[in-house]
């Protein structure tokens, strides 16, 4: 039996992690977690693109599909989680007011449905006026989307895991699922979340930088 196949076997001794300087393609270093910016847009913006990139492969390439379909709906479905909680997390800082222990306690959990019902609840208060408010229709959407998500994976587990803790298996025999239909569905859903991201991402950052304003104002 060959081991070793094409590459050669892990050493002790082998880097997983470095960062080569002066390298020919320098794009492959990768900065994580960088202080400027959104702290957060990195592992926002990477799940989604991770998925759009697969779902491009198994469209041009007209493969893999049974097997980049588990990454493909986790990718998508974790971006989303990540973007709700972005800005419920960005909410205290403009609505001036304390997260309440129920709007805290499911940035814990995987819950879609937890996450955005707390979201939907204070989505009027963290806009701008200037906004206008969420069109019904919108939000009747987001709903549903949000609904038929926590109905294919409601804890985040059954995409990434075929067997439950209890050793029940995640998904029903011969589930069938069109990936271009998904994700031309799941880009609706992360374009609308990507939108109140930014938005509201701005309007944290222009608060912050008025109190700093004001300070300095006052102190002169």
């Amino acid at each position: 039996m060959d081991w070793n196949g094409d590459d050669p076997p892990p050493r002790k001794g082998d880097l997983l992690v470095r960062h080569d300087e002066g390298v020919a393609d320098p794009w492959s270093n990768s900065c994580l977690n960088p202080t400027w910016g959104d702290p957060e847009h990195g592992y926002t913006q990477g799940y989604w693109l991770g998925a759009r990139l697969l779902v491009r492969h198994v469209i041009e390439a007209q493969r893999d599909q049974d097997y980049l379909a588990y990454p493909i709906i986790f990718l998508y479905r974790h971006h989303i989680e990540l973007a709700l909680k972005n800005v419920i997390r960005r909410a205290p800082g403009l609505i001036d007011r304390p997260q309440s222990e129920s709007e805290t306690k499911p940035l814990g959990t995987h819950q879609l449905d937890s996450l955005w019902q707390d979201l939907k609840q204070i989505l009027n208060a963290i806009t701008d006026p200037s906004w206008g408010k969420p069109d019904a229709a919108d939000i009747e959407g987001l709903d549903d989307y949000i609904r038929q998500l926590c109905e294919l994976d409601p804890d985040s587990f059954r995409l990434r895991y075929p067997r439950s803790k209890k050793e029940v298996p995640s998904l029903v025999p011969n589930m069938n699922i069109n990936l271009r239909h998904f994700a031309e569905m799941m880009e609706r859903l992360a374009s609308w979340l990507e939108t109140l991201d930014m938005a509201t991402y701005v309007l944290e950052e222009n608060r912050t930088e008025r109190k700093v304003e004001s300070r300095n104002l006052g102190c002169a």
